[in-house]
Order: structure tokens, then sequence, then C-alpha cells
């Protein structure tokens, strides 16, 4: 369909979204200007390529709208790179704000880096100590599991049904036999 007046770019432009030669055309004859346009108000090389990248995307999502009766092909491309090059702004004004929110910021605080510091440790002597909790009688290891687990040395006497004396000494030979184990292992690692 020709509309009176419409030029060629304009004919294509109104195809582009359906006739791939149409865009083709229509990229050919507009990509050397948007690219100099951008070049003049783009920080960055990058900048530019995604301008005018996003501009002709942009342009078919919209070529059906264009409207010769409204203005040129030509005035209609430059609004929506336009508007491709605000909205690329805006969402690096957002980035740039983001950053500046986050920079110097610590991602954990200090009392959290020292959970985590505490946490690796553990991790790393896990081995050693589960080695050295293997010289362990059973006796011993019940209460110092219970204590390890937050009992008082009374509490665990109860929950395994002995004086709170005999709980101390398992709990004494349980600590001397662990460390004793464990220092012999460092030892070891040392040599």
């Amino acid at each position: 369909m020709r509309v009176r007046g419409e030029t060629d770019d304009g004919r294509l432009l109104r195809s582009a979204a359906s006739d791939v030669a149409a865009f083709e055309a229509l990229y050919r004859r507009y990509v050397s200007r948007v690219t100099a346009w951008a070049v003049t108000r783009c920080d960055t090389a990058a900048d530019v390529g995604d301008v005018v990248a996003q501009t002709f995307v942009h342009l078919l999502r919209v070529a059906d709208r264009y409207d010769p009766e409204r203005g040129e092909p030509g005035a209609f491309v430059f609004a929506v790179a336009g508007n491709v090059l605000r909205d690329h702004r805006r969402r690096t004004r957002r980035q740039q704000a983001l950053v500046h929110r986050l920079a110097g910021r610590d991602l954990l605080g200090s009392d959290e880096i020292e959970l985590v510091d505490a946490a690796i440790d553990a991790a790393r002597a896990a081995p050693a100590v589960t080695a050295a909790l293997t010289g362990v009688s059973d006796r011993d290891g019940e209460v110092l599991q219970l204590v390890a687990a937050g009992a008082s040395p009374g509490e665990a006497a109860r929950a395994l049904g002995i004086s709170p004396g005999a709980a101390r000494g398992r709990l004494f030979r349980a600590r001397r036999r662990v460390r004793s184990r464990l220092i012999t292992n460092e030892e070891e690692q040392r040599w």
C-alpha cells in the first residue's frame, strides 16, 4: 500500500517489521547516521555500540507505528534512538548509584567475619578432632558429648545417672586424651 507523499525510506520503515529485506535496507541507510549521532552523545565506544544496536532492535518493534503524515522516516528513526539513549543513560545512572551506595561497605559485618573465620577454622580442625575423639572411651565420651552440646558437668551427670564427681573425672580424662592426641598430630604435621 502506497501512502501519498511517502518516501522510499517511509515504505521501508513501515514494512521493516515483517520484511527482512526492507529492514536490512533501512539498516544500511541509517546505521552510519545513527552511529555518528550516538558518538556525539555517548561516553564510551561500548555505549555507542549498545545504543545503535538497541535502536535497530527497538525499530523492529515499533516500525509499524510510523505515520508518514507526522514526520519524515529519519525523524522517526532518531526519535527512537533518542528514547534508547535516554533509557541507556537512566540505566547507567541507576547502576552507578547502586555501585556508589555499595562502595566502601563490607558485605559482612565484623561479627559475621569472625563467625565465618571460626567456621573455617573449625572445618580445618574437624578431621584432627575426629581422629582424636577415637581414642576416648565410650564412658568418657558420653560426658564430653553432653558438655560439648551445652550441658554443665552436673547436668551431664544427672542425664547419665552418675555422680557429679564421676562426671567431672570422665570429662577431665576425655579432654586430656583429646588434647594429647591433637598435640601429637600437630607435632607430626610439622615434621
